[in-house]
């Protein structure tokens, strides 16, 4: 051990050993010293370097001398399912030291949380909102009073969003009860260590251990073929060389799909936040458990839940962002003093390319800055409304003294002025005097806005062919896209809208027709700026070995470059943008990485609009953007248009459109409602759009809208030296045919599966369900015998095995109780209908046997349209499209019967 294991108490030294620990980690032995001393403290470390015991070691050495009641240190993590992991980790050092410890978060029973409030737990582990909820219980008050210690794990998970910016004021909210408790943050790698330090500590005094990940890590770029086929099997082949890997892919689409083609191995499973919770504790502990070779996930296994040994991570595609690729790679080896080892599977030239920039940005010991979420409005009311429930009442000058003691909110006196007057609006709380007070429906607010996460519906999809939820959309995604008649595409399939209807979206599979992309699974990981012009620099300079040092690797890009040159293509780089046409509009390469690209392709499309007096729409990636135009605007507009861009004028111009977008609308909602301004649970159909945008025009409200959508979906910053560099002409604009580097904005997305279903395949759904549904037989003639049984195995030839009759009505199971309406000897006239309707079933029966019972066995499917069905004489899969024509025009029109 070395000189840190010095600094924490003997009983902890010894039982180190007892864990299996010889030897304390670097991470440790830089960490410990100063948590120690008592000093704040920020440690940036890579995933398995024991972070986790850098904080707690000497943590848990001080609470063994801390006497009184209460909770004495707070554990947060982002997520439930690491308060799980935590606990399970910590529960051995309490038990073993005498201390006790607690896990409360929002599925915590009432028994458990009425025994901390009771009792509570030296160690409580918990979330940033179920910390906020502790400050509105007159028990939990008063036992934050002996918090000596805030531990906030993954720190850089929260630093940069509105959960961070909240739970940064409710530790300011502490200091009242608990006085200066010592604050730790365990962190994965950042650019900017000051800023995370800040976030912590609230621009208190700071130490930052610093542990570089790049000494430990391997990272190999390879090209895995321009198929999904090849790119699988590239997968499968790196699986196998290891016994224990992480496949990390960048969407659910990707996870589900790779899943489907490896799945047969049977040592293989899929884990992401769709998932339910038991379903993904069950893929964890059969990886622990060496059951599978492999987990393919998406960021859901990022953070550092224990699932055992990894020997090797495999990224599926671009990791897009060095943070990203340091974090899952970091994942393998998991064990102190281990190489963490790591191949990036790129899926094409664009993906190669920029992976090859990332990995050597990564072993360089780059990484991106994490900016603070600063000055968000809807989180100030959030908190004012918490401080008001908290105190009942409360000076404006010591409520701004609380929140602006956090680095995110350091400069935000004026604004929480007004503020508070847009809740008092609202009847929120009553400003007077000086003071601020809560009302009645202060707290009704409060707990329906714990947390910053917007609350969202999650709408059903259900198939129609195969009779099951095939996933859920955003209600956001609905409210924009969703009509009778669209086409949008997820579980990597495209599907048409048949209705909406009973709360859910019914679909059909779509063929060869362009669909939205899911919001909830199209969220694409934004390339930054940084790394896009560098990609860029590459395509220019053509020195892939730099970047690459696979062989075939670079064999590829050379060629595809080669082939650019034979067609006389200019190639886009980080000094040239070319405009490439196409049959419906025109495709803009620039290098500017997603958000810089969003920003200069609506500003563009603004004015080509405005000129032409026609909607234009665009599509937007890392390295194009796609202009959607009617015939008249030619490239040549689109050029002028982005030469008379202004750099200064482009915020102005993105302002007045997004007004008039479905983006904005939606964003406008959100926040309205964690303002209080529209109730939690109010349901959009119901909610004036048009009306809320004058009633929240140039208000607190609009301007939090505008001001998240420019920090999370555009950088005008970096779109304005984009412009700027062509109005200078350091970067170059030209013209010219489609190439194959412009296509792929046309034809392909890099985290798109093709989807499969092709006529078929939707067929064969259709009869593979057919084939497996319930069908009641009831004999007609003697009215004695019934059978249940599936459509695949009813006979040809159908008899009665009592009587021998072959008059046998096919029922679905929920016809049923017809069976006690045919026995009845006595029947009123609507039973007798009943009754003629199960005659006409068993005749249609008797003379088209199984073809008939398959027939009617489908949805909304009865005799008469049984029989239109048998009168096409349609045979095989025809036969199955009629059926299937039948069920979407029930679909379509039964709620008018």
């Amino acid at each position: 051990m070395g000189e840190a294991s010095d600094l924490i108490d003997r009983n902890i030294a010894e039982l180190l050993v007892k864990r299996g620990f010889d030897t304390l980690s670097d991470t440790q032995e830089k960490a410990i010293p100063p948590i120690s001393a008592g000093n704040h403290t920020l440690c940036i470390a890579p995933t398995g370097t024991g972070k986790t015991e850098s904080a707690m070691l000497p943590v848990f050495s001080s609470l063994l001398h801390t006497g009184g009641g209460g909770f004495k240190a707070i554990y947060i993590t982002p997520l439930r399912s690491l308060n799980r992991d935590i606990l399970f980790r910590l529960e051995w050092w309490c038990s073993e030291l005498g201390l006790t410890v607690g896990v409360r978060h929002g599925d915590t029973s009432t028994s458990e949380r009425t025994k901390q409030s009771k009792k509570p737990p030296d160690l409580l582990i918990t979330t940033p909102e179920t910390l906020q909820a502790l400050f509105m219980g007159k028990n939990l008050r008063e036992h934050l009073k002996n918090v000596r210690y805030v531990i906030i794990d993954e720190i850089h998970e929260l630093a940069g969003n509105k959960r961070g910016a909240q739970l940064s004021v409710a530790l300011e909210r502490l200091i009242p009860y608990a006085g200066n408790f010592q604050r730790i943050g365990l962190s994965a790698t950042v650019g900017n260590p000051g800023d995370v330090a800040s976030f912590l500590t609230g621009n208190r005094p700071c130490e930052i251990v610093n542990i570089p990940a790049a000494p430990s890590l391997s990272i190999d770029v390879r090209y895995a073929g321009g198929s999904f086929t090849s790119q699988s099997k590239a997968v499968e082949k790196a699986i196998e060389r290891e016994d224990s890997t992480l496949v990390f892919v960048n969407t659910r689409v990707t996870a589900e799909a790779l899943g489907h083609e490896l799945f047969g191995r049977g040592d293989v499973d899929v884990h992401h936040g769709s998932l339910s919770r038991e379903v993904r504790i069950e893929a964890e502990d059969r990886f622990k458990e060496g059951k599978l070779k492999a987990l393919i996930c998406t960021s859901s296994m990022e953070l550092g839940l224990d699932i055992g040994h990894i020997s090797h991570v495999i990224q599926f595609g671009s990791p897009r962002e060095i943070s990203r690729l340091l974090q899952r790679v970091g994942r393998a080896g998991h064990r102190l003093d281990t190489m963490s080892y790591g191949t990036i599977l790129a899926t094409g030239f664009d993906d190669l390319l920029e992976s090859g920039v990332i990995a050597t940005r990564a072993l360089q010991n780059e990484c991106e800055d994490l900016l603070l979420s600063r000055n968000a409005s809807d989180v100030l009311a959030n908190q004012i409304a918490a401080i008001a429930v908290e105190y009942g009442e409360i000076s404006v000058l010591r409520l701004k003294e609380i929140i602006t003691g956090s680095a995110c909110f350091q400069d935000a006196g004026g604004l929480i002025e007004r503020v508070i007057l847009q809740m008092a609006e609202h009847r929120l709380i009553w400003p007077e005097g000086g003071m601020v007070a809560r009302t009645g429906r202060c707290r009704k607010y409060l707990y329906q806005n714990l947390s910053m996460i917007h609350d969202e519906k999650k709408v059903k999809v259900y198939d129609i062919v195969s009779r099951r939820i095939v996933g859920t959309l955003d209600e956001s995604f609905v409210v924009s896209f969703i009509y009778t008649g669209a086409v949008f595409i997820t579980k990597g399939q495209l599907w048409q809208v048949i209705v909406l209807e009973d709360g859910m979206i019914k679909v059909e599979p779509a063929h060869k027709l362009k669909g939205e992309l899911p919001s909830w699974e199209g969220e694409q990981i934004p390339v930054p700026y940084g790394i896009a012009r560098e990609t860029g620099r590459l395509r220019r300079t053509r020195n892939f070995s730099d970047y690459l040092s696979d062989g075939a690797s670079i064999s590829f890009a050379e060629s595809f470059m080669d082939g650019m040159d034979h067609a006389g293509s200019p190639v886009p780089s980080d000094n040239l943008i070319v405009l490439e046409h196409f049959d419906e509009g025109v495709v803009m390469n620039v290098c500017g990485g997603h958000k810089a690209n969003e920003a200069l392709g609506r500003a563009v499309s603004v004015l080509l609009s405005a000129r032409s007096g026609s909607s234009v729409g665009i599509e937007v990636d890392a390295y194009r953007v796609t202009f959607r135009l009617p015939k008249e605007i030619t490239a040549t507009a689109v050029m002028e248009a982005l030469k008379n861009l202004e750099p200064a004028h482009i915020q102005g111009i993105l302002s007045l459109s997004l007004k008039r977008s479905s983006l904005f609308k939606w964003k406008l909602v959100q926040i309205a409602k964690k303002f209080g301004a529209i109730d939690a649970d109010a349901d959009y159909e119901k909610i004036s759009i048009h009306r809320l945008m004058d009633l929240f025009d140039k208000t607190v409200i609009s301007d939090e809208a505008f001001r998240e959508l420019f920090s999370l979906k555009m950088d005008v910053e970096k779109a304005a030296e984009i412009a700027r560099r062509v109005q200078s002409g350091e970067t170059g604009v030209t013209i010219a045919p489609i190439s194959a580097i412009g296509s792929e904005g046309i034809t392909s997305s890099r985290d798109l599966i093709p989807p499969p279903s092709t006529d078929h395949a939707v067929i064969s759904t259709i009869k593979k369900r057919i084939e497996n549904d319930s069908i009641l037989l009831f004999c007609m003639n003697c009215r004695k015998w019934k059978s249940k049984t599936v459509v695949g195995r009813v006979p040809d030839d159908i008899v009665c095995p009592l009587c021998g009759a072959r008059l046998i009505a096919a029922l679905k199971p929920y016809e049923d109780d017809q069976i006690a309406i045919a026995k009845k000897k006595n029947k009123s006239k609507e039973e007798r209908a009943v009754e003629i309707k199960m005659i006409r079933n068993a005749n249609i029966v008797l003379s088209s046997g199984k073809t008939a019972v398959t027939a009617l066995a489908a949805r909304g499917v009865g005799p008469d349209t049984a029989s239109g069905i048998i009168a096409t004489m349609a045979k095989g899969d025809d036969f199955y499209r009629e059926i299937l024509k039948a069920e979407r025009n029930y679909i379509r029109t039964h709620r008018f019967w």
